[in-house]
């Protein structure tokens, strides 16, 4: 009797998924500031995209049937975006042409369309991006005299392009935007069952925003709305609403 309780006690606390979060609002704006050096500084709290790779890192061999979508996102996550904080800065290098950080992002801008200090113009941009980061899932826990644990570390490569564009007023630009990004992700997983891996994944995620940002010296503040086309090689295709806040100074 007590081996039959310790085997089910194990199987119902052995499963545990590995999966990966990616920001989901980008604020590509269509204006460069002005001038040389100028930039900005800002704190970001946005929706996040959450990517299950691997359904259980127990089983041997760990179990991949299908990429899930958000599929341990509560509705709140969507909405308040405060379960992804994030830091955004920019500065100009040269006249339209701009390096940015966005979280684990290097990327740059160029401002093709009516760049300078005149006001009440159609304005635009494009842009690039690249990155890389990790994230790892550890699960452990005993049954009694046993101990099980497992490990699953991802390796993230990210790249982006996109364009945007706005109509420039006095202090704000409502705008439009497009962003493709490519996801390439290699995971590896030890537990007591032996090490496993890399396992390959590829994604790819569309974002077409609606935003509206300041643009002057001071303050900073920017919305965005986001609706999000998601292709993972072993997902179905799926969509999020997704939301941002931008809060910040500019120099």
């Amino acid at each position: 009797m007590f081996r039959a309780l310790f085997a089910l006690s194990l199987l119902s606390l052995s499963a545990c998924s590995h999966s990966i979060s990616l920001r989901a609002s980008h604020f590509n704006m269509p204006v460069v500031v002005n001038e040389q050096w100028q930039g900005h500084a800002a704190i970001v709290m946005a929706s996040e995209t959450r990517v299950t790779l691997v359904n259980d890192i127990n089983a041997n061999p760990p179990l991949r049937d299908k990429v899930l979508i958000n599929n341990d996102v509560d509705a709140s996550d969507f909405v308040a975006g405060a379960n992804n904080v994030g830091f955004d800065a920019s500065l100009s290098v040269f006249k339209g042409l701009e390096l940015y950080v966005e979280n684990f992002l290097w990327g740059a801008r160029f401002q093709f369309l009516n760049h300078g200090t005149q006001n009440r113009v159609w304005v635009g941009s494009i842009m690039g991006a690249y990155g890389t980061k990790s994230e790892t899932t550890t699960d452990e826990f005993s049954v009694g005299s046993n101990t099980t644990d497992a490990k699953a570390k991802s390796d993230i490569t990210t790249s982006q392009a996109g364009i945007s564009l706005g109509y420039k007023y006095e202090y704000v630009v409502p705008y439009f935007s497009y962003i493709y990004e490519a996801h390439n992700v290699k995971t590896n997983i030890t537990s007591t069952n032996g090490t496993f891996g890399p396992y390959k994944d590829d994604g790819i995620h569309g974002y077409y925003s609606l935003g509206l940002s300041t643009h002057q010296k001071g303050f900073r503040a920017a919305i965005e709305y986001s609706h999000i086309d998601i292709k993972w090689d072993r997902s179905d295709r799926e969509t999020q609403e997704a939301f941002g806040l931008k809060l910040g100074y500019a120099w």
